[in-house]
């Protein structure tokens, strides 16, 4: 048998042992998705920049300008610039709700995409488009986004 005293310190350094792995855990843990939310926000930055997505985003602008804003401006065009249009709400949605589950860097965010945020909403969100039965929960989404974004916050 084992000294009672014996087992006593191999208990207690087991859960010493334990016990730092898990604080230890935790901390990278902690760290790693520090750097997941940055890499993401970082990533969704690029996007946005990137030149095909310039080209869309001028596209989908031009198509809201001659006809109206969302959802009226989608239905009116066709062909390329109804799909920018489509690509220039996905992007605003994918974001939307990934900034709702806390994902993001809302500070980096608002820095990055806050300005484009500000000349954005009134082409996607303003008006009827947030009752619309086909994109008015999309456009919800994204305007909450732009609340968010414009006031610093993170998630939902």
């Amino acid at each position: 048998m084992i000294d009672p005293q014996l087992q006593s310190q191999l208990l207690l350094a087991f859960a010493g042992a334990l016990m730092g792995a898990l604080f230890g855990g935790f901390a990278r843990w902690g760290g790693s998705h520090a750097d997941r939310r940055l890499r993401l926000t970082l990533d969704l930055y690029s996007e946005f920049h990137s030149p095909k997505f310039n080209h869309i985003r001028i596209l989908a602008h031009e198509a809201l300008e001659r006809a109206g804003k969302m959802p009226r401006a989608y239905e009116a065009s066709a062909g390329e610039p109804r799909e920018a249009i489509a690509s220039v709400v996905h992007f605003w949605e994918k974001t939307a709700l990934l900034a709702s589950e806390g994902a993001l860097d809302m500070r980096l965010l608002k820095r990055f995409l806050g300005q484009y945020a500000k000349w954005w909403r009134p082409l996607l969100c303003e008006g009827e488009a947030k009752s619309d039965p086909e994109w008015g929960r999309t456009l919800t989404d994204i305007s909450w986004l732009f609340d968010r974004i414009e006031r610093g916050e993170g998630r939902r």
